[in-house]
């Protein structure tokens, strides 16, 4: 798990330029991964530049249908968006 490496700007900028998600603000930041035009997962992340406790980095995890160490290397840039779709849409069977 590797929460302790990022915070919650870093979880943001990754879903911004990779993901392509585009973040509504208010309490805290909620965007939506669209997958063929629909709606496919939310994510919700605490505003500012804090640091993630591991219930929260699980549930980031869990909101975007990855597990943890596919939420790591989402972070990482191992991950790409096209790899993030197939799986997205593998799980959505």
């Amino acid at each position: 798990m590797g929460n302790s490496e990022y915070n919650t700007r870093d979880v943001k900028i990754c879903c911004e330029n990779k993901l392509g998600i585009n973040f509504r603000s208010g309490k805290e930041l909620n965007g939506w991964f669209k997958l063929e035009g629909k709606k496919a997962c939310r994510i919700t992340i605490p505003k500012g530049r804090k640091d993630i406790p591991p219930k929260t980095y699980k549930s980031m995890a869990n909101q975007l249908k990855l597990k943890i160490d596919e939420f790591d290397n989402l972070l990482k840039c191992d991950l790409t968006k096209m790899g993030y779709q197939e799986i997205i849409s593998e799980r959505s069977k």
